[in-house]
């Protein structure tokens, strides 16, 4: 259990850093920028990240769903 939780820190350190580097590139943070401004930046971003990952889920899943099914032929 221990290490899950380690990968499921590091995969949300490494999300953030993402995060705030996007913003960076983009101009949303900049040294003007206040610690409260770059949390609602990287809140708003994971959010639309989870939202995204949601929608691309559910499109492979209908996907896969409309494709015609084959039958296995063991010989």
């Amino acid at each position: 259990m221990g290490t899950f939780l380690k990968y499921v820190f590091y995969l949300i350190l490494i999300i953030v850093i993402y995060l705030v580097g996007k913003g960076i590139y983009d101009g949303d943070i900049t040294e003007k920028t206040t610690v409260g401004q770059v949390v609602d930046t990287v809140e708003t971003g994971a959010a639309q990240m989870a939202k995204d990952s949601g929608n691309a889920v559910k499109e492979e899943i209908q996907d896969y769903q409309a494709q015609p099914k084959k039958d296995i032929k063991i010989q």
